[in-house]
């Protein structure tokens, strides 16, 4: 049997320089986060809250204005992502201020402009959402100038279809999706059900075995590769079952923001064995 890791990544979502609650993607209603983990709305108070109530160092971050396409700057940044900027800065520059973070951005990026912009801001990995991906050949002109490992493609959904402007994803299943971006040469997913985020309705498990049909290969198997699932976590349960699924790891928010995750869930969720 094997010691398979599961991790569990906390979603911050930013609107006008704040972290906002995300509901089930209706971004013109997301009013700042309000959490029993801090009484602030500041991106570097929540993420110490994260640190230090948790011990979570790896953060995925939604930049809603630039998916918006609103609030950029004169270097093609958004505030969102100057204020990420400033804190990866000051944690390099402050030993032991918060220990190694780590951060996947979406910050709306579709072509490889877009995403030297997020990597400038400090990410690590830049997530290029269906949403916003300007075409297939941008998506393999960004592959093909930062290699798989910088890059995740989210699967963005809404009732089981894709969410995208590019023909030829539009209105795909994430299987059928997850397929034709494979045969790109992409690695890295996440399946983000965008009408579950904020309810805790739990994830749709009978997509995410479709979508782990669709991946199962000898390659897929590789450490290079990976499939998280967001949207709809309501608590320990959910993220047990995922776990168990054979997901490598879950996008949350309101389930550690109202107090439905401890820590000791997340310490059970470490490890897991297959």
């Amino acid at each position: 049997m094997n010691v398979k890791s599961f991790r569990l990544i906390p979603v911050i979502d930013m609107k006008d320089g704040l972290v906002v609650h995300a509901l089930r993607g209706e971004r013109e209603n997301y009013k700042p986060i309000k959490s029993v983990l801090t009484s602030s709305a500041e991106l570097d108070m929540v993420i110490e809250a994260f640190v230090r109530k948790f011990g979570l160092r790896e953060f995925y971050l939604a930049d809603l204005d630039a998916i918006a396409g609103d609030g950029h700057t004169r270097d093609g940044q958004t505030g969102n992502l100057n204020i990420l900027a400033r804190i990866i800065q000051r944690n390099r520059e402050i030993t032991g201020y918060m220990g190694r973070i780590s951060f996947m951005v979406d910050a709306g990026a579709g072509d490889v402009v877009g995403v030297e912009q997020v990597l400038k801001a400090g990410a690590d990995q830049v997530v290029i959402g269906t949403e916003t991906l300007i075409s297939l050949s941008h998506l393999e002109a960004i592959i093909k100038r930062y290699s798989s490992r910088h890059i995740i493609v989210s699967l963005d959904s809404r009732e089981g279809r894709i969410i995208s402007a590019t023909p030829e994803l539009a209105d795909l299943t994430p299987p059928q999706a997850l397929r034709q971006l494979r045969g790109l040469g992409v690695k890295k997913f996440i399946l983000l059900e965008l009408n579950r985020v904020g309810t805790g309705a739990g994830p749709d498990r009978r997509l995410i075995r479709e979508c782990i049909a669709a991946l199962v290969t000898p390659d897929y198997q590789s450490s290079n590769s990976f499939l998280l699932v967001g949207g709809g976590v309501s608590g320990f349960n959910d993220l047990q079952w995922l776990a168990n699924a054979g997901i490598d790891g879950a996008l949350v928010a309101t389930a550690l923001h109202n107090g439905s995750l401890t820590y000791q869930d997340i310490k059970a969720l470490k490890h897991r064995t297959h």
